[in-house]
C-alpha cells in the first residue's frame, strides 16, 4: 500500500512541474515573441483600486511641498499650444522657430480674451533675460515641446 501512495505523489509533483514548466515556457515564448504594444507612450497610473485602497498622505502637510510650491511660483512651465496662467495675462507657448528662436503668445483677458498677441525671442538672449507681461524672466530650457521659464524679481 506505501508503494502505491508514493507513486501517486511522485506522478502528482511531476504532473504539477509539468504545468508550471509548460506554463512558464508559454510566457516567456509570449512576451518574446508578443512584447507589449504601449512601450510606456500611455503615461501608467494606478488603477482606480490601489489609489482607492491605498491613500497617499496628504501633499499641503509636508515640508517638500511648501519649498516646492514657493519654488514653482518663481518658475513657469508651458507645454506647447496649452495656456499657463501668469499674474493676470496668460501665456500659450507656440513652439521653436528654427534652433535659435522660440515663440510665445500672450492673452490678456481683462482687455480681450479672445486675442492673442504673439512674441518672439531669441534664444540666446532670452537665457539672460527678457520681459514680458509686464514681468521679468529667464529662459531655463526650450524644446519643440515645453518651455521652462524663471521669473526674476525686479529691479
Amino acid at each position: 500500500m506505501d508503494d502505491v501512495r508514493q507513486k501517486n505523489w511522485i506522478s502528482i509533483t511531476a504532473y504539477v512541474v509539468t504545468c508550471l514548466f509548460v506554463l512558464s515556457l508559454l510566457f516567456f515564448w509570449a512576451e518574446t515573441y508578443f512584447p507589449s504594444q504601449s512601450n510606456g507612450l500611455i503615461p501608467t497610473q494606478g488603477d482606480r483600486i490601489s489609489r482607492w485602497l491605498f491613500k497617499y498622505p496628504r501633499w499641503q502637510d509636508r515640508q517638500e511641498a511648501v519649498n516646492d510650491k514657493t519654488a514653482s511660483q518663481n518658475e513657469l512651465f508651458l507645454q506647447l499650444d496649452r495656456k499657463q496662467s501668469a499674474g493676470k495675462s496668460e501665456l500659450i507657448y507656440r513652439g521653436l522657430v528654427g534652433r535659435s528662436e522660440f515663440r510665445i503668445d500672450v492673452v490678456i483677458p481683462e482687455l480681450d480674451p479672445y486675442v492673442s498677441y504673439p512674441y518672439r525671442f531669441k534664444i540666446a538672449e532670452a537665457e539672460k533675460s527678457f520681459r514680458l507681461a509686464n514681468r521679468n524672466y529667464r529662459l531655463v530650457y526650450a524644446n519643440k515641446g515645453a518651455l521652462q521659464l524663471k521669473q526674476l524679481k525686479p529691479q
